[in-house]
């Protein structure tokens, strides 16, 4: 059973490289600057969980602009209270222990990714509804 969560883990993580380099580059921005690599570690883990390979994203790949308008939207206070309190729950159970900083970090750059994801879903959304 642990070889094959081991290898799920890696199956996530190296589908997070290949088809969504920017939210690689996102982590590593927001959370790749706390020294022990826990917040950096916890992000992975949860971006996996969130984008990862076996969830119905299709060819959607998100860019550095729509990682940005994210960023903005969640650090503006436009990201739903439900949402940020079940990514906080799943800080919770991984099992690393973060400062309040860094579970912030997380948590923001999290919610970025996910909003990211909706906004560029309704963008296609828009562009196959007018075509």
């Amino acid at each position: 059973m642990f070889h094959d969560h081991v290898q799920l883990a890696e199956y996530d993580v190296s589908w997070l490289a290949i088809r969504q380099p920017a939210v690689l580059r996102l982590l590593e921005r927001e959370l790749g600057t706390y020294s022990d690599g826990d917040a950096f570690g916890a992000g992975l883990a949860i971006a996996c969980q969130v984008l990862g390979g076996r969830t119905p994203l299709g060819d959607l790949r998100l860019d550095h602009h729509g990682l940005a308008r994210g960023m903005a939207a969640v650090r503006a206070g436009k990201c739903d209270r439900a949402m940020v309190r079940s990514i906080r729950d799943q800080i919770d159970e991984l099992r690393v222990v973060l400062t309040p900083a860094e579970q912030d970090a997380v948590a923001t750059t999290i919610a970025a990714v996910i909003w990211a994801v909706l906004d560029c879903s309704v963008r296609e959304l828009d562009d196959t509804l007018v075509a």
